[in-house]
């Protein structure tokens, strides 16, 4: 028909060097909404250790001297700090930039993350240290207790620790750390376990509204 060819090699690099030039000038920009003076809500330590999201597997946050590093999927990055409990990995062209946003239960203890992947919000919670749920530690604290006559029971079924109250359903207690232990049900709510001589002898129910001793059966 006598027409030219289209350069189409020509136009794609053309299209491939202005998409570099807009996402190196974006890149430049970034922090710009990044509030000064803050710092994080917890010392270091307590942000290190394993998150978990069902669908994406393990972030797992480690510290390394004096800073914080992210490794996910086998993408090891540095974070740095951004603001409040807020820490970013380095932007570049290949892994792009995370944002982590660490949340902080009502106990006042870090259990978990959320991050933008695909396109969306997503949450991890951070796993207990494994030797917490041992099925040989958690046993000594399986039994009944009483409080004003009342009968609760704390049982281990597949090797998980179980709170059954009278009347009501189970509960999972999640270790939280050591004969410390939560809900998902009630996230303001915790149970910790007393003992003498490594005998446990009840346990603390503590929520908003006190605090509420239980004794362990003899």
């Amino acid at each position: 028909m006598g027409l030219d060819l289209t350069p189409w090699s020509e136009r794609g690099l053309k299209d491939q060097k202005e998409g570099k030039k807009i996402g190196k000038e974006g890149r430049s920009k970034s922090g710009a909404n990044r509030i000064s003076g803050t710092k994080p809500s917890h010392p270091l330590p307590d942000f290190v250790g394993q998150y978990e999201n069902p669908a994406y597997g393990i972030i797992n946050i480690t510290q390394i001297d004096t800073a914080l590093q992210f490794d996910f999927h086998k993408m090891v990055l540095p974070l740095k700090h951004f603001h409040y409990d807020r820490f970013d990995t380095p932007d570049d062209e290949q892994f792009g930039l995370f944002s982590l946003n660490f949340t902080t239960n009502p106990q006042g203890s870090i259990d978990g993350l959320f991050v933008s992947l695909d396109e969306s919000q997503t949450t991890f919670t951070k796993k207990a240290d494994a030797t917490l749920s041992d099925p040989a530690i958690l046993l000594k604290y399986a039994g009944k207790y009483v409080i004003a006559g009342n009968f609760v029971s704390v049982e281990l079924i597949d090797n998980a620790l179980y709170l059954a109250p009278p009347g009501s359903p189970r509960y999972l207690l999640i270790p939280v750390k050591a004969n410390s232990f939560r809900v998902k049900e009630f996230p303001d709510m915790r149970f910790v376990f007393v003992l003498e001589n490594n005998e446990v002898t009840g346990f603390k129910q503590i929520d908003p509204s006190g605090e509420y001793f239980i004794e362990k059966k003899k």
